[in-house]
């Protein structure tokens, strides 16, 4: 019964959130992170501990997989527009995805971060369920990777568009693979708005990006350790 209640009040909230969010489409308002941060407070004030509250919510960790194979759809959606440029798309997509983890792992490394921050922060580019698996797989922390990946999205969305125009990065598919990569859904939604070719592009990028990072990360993560050790 209790197990009911906790999804039943976090979907709502959810919900709630997700209307204000399409009511006043502002990235500062994207519903993953007004969510944890009324939960976050909700917990401290009542006292509950964070492992309760997911033993609890378990149902809906249960979709985060669903969820995974459910991003293949939009991506046959848009496969027809993307076809001619899909090699160039993917490639982009790894490299990007690859950058990312190792200049993560260089900065904990030269920071000193051990070892369970270090695997926290290495799949940080993609949309939050594909991070909280391979986090999870990596045995770091799925609670702060989930606020990391929150906050680049929500940097993103603020400043990305202005950031690229500002090195002259003019094209939209350019803009859009760049977001979709780096910025996943906040990231995405930004370029829906900024040009319809970049929303294309950056949905594509985001979601070869989750798919890449499920098989590669970890692996890139183990090479990195191996020659580290």
């Amino acid at each position: 019964m209790i197990s009911i209640l906790a999804c039943a009040l976090t979907t709502l909230l959810f919900l709630v959130t997700r209307k204000i969010y399409l009511t006043w489409p502002s990235p500062l308002l994207n519903p993953v992170l007004i969510c944890i941060a009324m939960i976050s407070a909700l917990l401290l004030i009542s006292g509950v501990s964070y492992d309760q509250y997911f033993h609890v919510s378990l149902p809906i960790d249960w979709l985060l997989e669903p969820a995974v194979v459910a991003l293949a759809y939009p991506l046959y959606q848009q496969f027809t527009y993307i076809k001619p440029v899909f090699a160039l798309l993917t490639l982009c997509a790894f490299v990007g995805i690859s950058l990312s983890t190792l200049i993560a792992y260089i900065i904990c490394i030269l920071l000193g971060a051990g070892d369970v921050l270090t695997s926290t922060m290495m799949a940080l580019s993609v949309t939050t369920p594909i991070t909280l698996l391979i986090t999870e797989s990596l045995g770091g922390l799925p609670s702060i990777a989930a606020a990391m990946v929150i906050l680049i999205g929500v940097l993103g969305g603020v400043f990305g568009v202005y950031s690229l125009s500002l090195f002259n990065v003019t094209q939209p598919q350019a803009k859009g693979i760049a977001l979709g990569v780096s910025c996943h859904a906040i990231g995405t939604a930004a370029a829906m708005e900024h040009h319809p070719l970049a929303g294309a592009f950056a949905s594509a990028a985001m979601i070869l990006s989750a798919i890449i990072s499920a098989f590669w990360v970890p692996v890139l993560f183990t090479i990195l350790n191996h020659f580290n050790s």
